[in-house]
C-alpha cells in the first residue's frame, strides 16, 4: 500500500470488465511519480471485481472501494474520503487518451500552483469522438454559451476529466442530483466562484472504445445539466 501517494486517482466503475485493464496498465506506464488509484464500484456483482482483483497481484498500489450509496457522483465523495493524496483525478475508466495528459495537468497544480485543471474537448487541440450526438450537441452548446456570457474560463466544464487540489473541496458542497457525471459539472462552476485558480488543457476523448455500461439518459441528463447551466448565469 502507499501511504504517500502524490496523486489519488479516483475511477467510478459500473461493470467495467472490459475497459480497466487497459486503463490502469496505460495508467500505470505513463504516471512515473507516486499514486494511488481507488476504483469505487456500487455493488458486489460488479464485474469490474474480478479484473481489480487480478490486477492487485501486479499493482499494489490499486485500492477497491464499495460506494456508500450508489452512482457516480457518491463514488467520487467515497474515493474522496478514503484518498490519500492532496491532489486528486477524477476521470472515466473509458477515458483512456486524456491519461498522456495527466503529467502536465499535475505540473500545473503541483508547481505552478493551480487550483483545479479541467481537460477540455472544445478548445484548439481537443477532440470528442463517439457517444451520443444528443449529448455531444448539448454539451458543446451549453459550454459554448455560458463561455460567451459569463466569461467563465473553462471551454468545457462539462467533462469529467479534472485534476484539483483535494482542499478546495472544503468549500464546495455538491447538491447536484445522483444523475450521470453532473456534480463535475457542479464542481467546475463552483470552483470558479469560489476564486480559485483554475485552467484547462486540450485533450481527445473517445468516449466508450473499450466497452462498459454508459449511464446516458437523455431526459434525466438534461434537466439535470440544465439547472446548472441557469446556476451559472445566476451566480458567475
Amino acid at each position: 500500500m502507499n501511504n504517500n501517494p502524490e496523486l489519488s486517482i479516483i475511477l467510478p466503475v459500473f461493470n467495467e470488465k472490459e475497459s480497466i485493464a487497459i486503463m490502469i496498465n496505460v495508467l500505470e506506464f505513463n504516471i512515473d511519480f507516486n499514486h494511488e488509484i481507488i476504483v469505487v464500484y456500487d455493488k458486489d456483482d460488479d464485474n469490474t471485481i474480478v479484473e481489480i482483483n487480478k490486477l492487485q497481484l501486479k499493482f499494489s498500489n490499486i485500492h477497491l472501494i464499495k460506494n456508500a450509496k450508489i452512482g457516480a457522483k457518491n463514488a467520487f465523495l467515497t474515493g474522496l474520503k478514503h484518498s490519500k493524496s492532496d491532489i486528486i483525478l477524477l476521470t472515466a475508466v473509458d477515458e483512456i487518451f486524456p491519461i498522456t495528459s495527466y503529467k502536465k495537468m499535475f505540473d500545473l497544480i503541483k508547481n505552478q500552483n493551480y487550483d483545479l485543471i479541467s481537460g477540455t474537448r472544445y478548445a484548439k487541440g481537443g477532440k470528442r469522438y463517439g457517444g451520443s450526438l444528443i449529448g455531444h450537441s448539448l454539451s458543446y452548446l451549453a459550454n459554448k454559451i455560458i463561455f460567451y456570457f459569463t466569461k467563465f474560463p473553462l471551454s468545457d466544464a462539462t467533462t469529467g476529466v479534472k485534476m484539483f487540489k483535494k482542499e478546495i473541496m472544503n468549500n464546495i458542497t455538491l447538491e447536484s442530483k445522483n444523475i450521470g457525471w453532473a456534480f463535475a459539472f457542479e464542481l467546475s462552476l463552483k470552483s470558479y466562484k469560489n476564486k480559485n485558480k483554475i485552467s484547462e488543457i486540450p485533450l481527445k476523448s473517445v468516449d466508450r472504445l473499450f466497452g462498459g455500461n454508459s449511464s446516458f439518459k437523455v431526459g434525466l441528463w438534461i434537466i439535470e445539466y440544465l439547472k446548472w447551466f441557469f446556476w451559472s448565469f445566476k451566480n458567475l
